[in-house]
């Protein structure tokens, strides 16, 4: 068992915890307990403005809480695990919710495809914060049997992704994927070692031997790395979780085809208004939205991906991927979107 080093302890009932991964780099998981009190923990369907003088009912049961665990977005550039109040969920809904941090960006999904830099860094600080979370949550209240792994967007994607990897099996039990996927364009990068080459050229390195390229990387700042301007084509990312073959061991259409994912309960969500914000300066705005706007069906756009899971340096094949997936076909059955907004 990784023994944690506390990073700071029950600061407002919040227990943070600085806990190092297998490539010894901290992951902070802030554990949120059930703290229901006062009138919002009378029963449900109980007229609250009924009140005899007497003490609230507390319902909480005293065995062990449901845990959620939440995976924050970003674009796997930026983003932290406090992007939302945790407690609020964990108050209402009686549960244990926990944070976490992960590497982005550079740090934490450079990958030249090979053996020199494999890769997705990132979705192993995940898994690594969910092997602890399955070992000692029982220590806060929590019950191991019952964690459950949430996000939005590039969050949606990691969850998505985790349920694909057999390094997280066992480690939780159900999934809520929302407005994202593995089989986002943006959710997996097949192109990694094009976008490690411009960061090496940026910073003088050689980028002629993968090998030679990561070592010069290595000897730069973790500063100079970050501040380079590194920009991918559109709707996809420039460092991001890559098939390696064994965090990822294959395409994630391949895999849910495959079957991979009936392991785990899981509840998809997307709104009426998905990605509008990267269209609506190219739709007519009095006419709305339609479907027609999204239907890329017949464009399709080349990518270069591994001739195999374990693929030599600069081996690569084209092939041909859609360029925008049909999600907008289902967007009315649940809507979150108005025009107001």
């Amino acid at each position: 068992m990784i023994l944690p080093k506390l990073f700071f302890f029950f600061f407002w009932s919040i227990s943070c915890l600085d806990v190092h991964t297998i490539l010894n780099s901290p992951v902070l998981l802030c554990i949120f307990p059930a703290l229901l009190t006062g009138t919002h923990s009378k029963k449900q369907g109980e007229d609250l403005s009924d009140n005899d003088g007497d003490e609230d009912e507390d319902i909480r049961d005293t065995g062990a809480k449901p845990v959620m665990v939440y995976i924050h977005g970003g674009s796997y550039m930026e983003g932290t695990g406090n992007m939302i109040d945790a407690s609020v969920l964990a108050s209402y809904g009686n549960v244990i919710v926990i944070t976490l941090n992960f590497r982005v960006g550079v740090l934490g999904f450079l990958s030249t495809g090979d053996q020199a830099a494999k890769g997705n860094y990132g979705l192993l600080d995940q898994i690594q914060a969910l092997r602890w979370i399955s070992e000692n949550i029982g220590y806060f209240g929590g019950d191991s049997n019952r964690i459950t792994v949430f996000g939005s967007g590039i969050g949606a994607s990691c969850v998505s992704l985790l349920t694909l990897s057999h390094h997280s099996e066992g480690l939780f039990h159900r999934a809520i994927i929302q407005s994202g996927s593995a089989l986002s364009s943006w959710a997996v990068n097949y192109q990694p070692v094009k976008y490690t080459r411009m960061l090496a050229e940026k910073v003088g390195c050689n980028v002629l031997d993968t090998l030679d390229m990561v070592d010069c990387l290595r000897k730069k700042s973790a500063r100079e790395l970050v501040e380079q301007d590194i920009q991918p084509a559109r709707y996809h990312v420039a460092f991001g979780p890559v098939i390696d073959g064994d965090v990822i061991p294959d395409d994630p259409e391949i895999l849910m085809e495959q079957g991979e994912f009936l392991n785990y309960d899981i509840m998809l969500g997307v709104n009426q208004g998905e990605g509008l914000r990267f269209v609506e300066n190219v739709v007519d705005s009095e006419d709305g939205v339609s479907g027609n706007d999204f239907d890329f069906s017949r464009e399709r756009i080349p990518y270069e991906k591994p001739l195999s899971s374990c693929t030599r340096t600069g081996q690569i094949e084209t092939t041909l991927r859609r360029a925008v997936r049909l999600w907008w076909r289902f967007s009315p059955i649940i809507s979150g979107w108005s025009p107001r907004w």
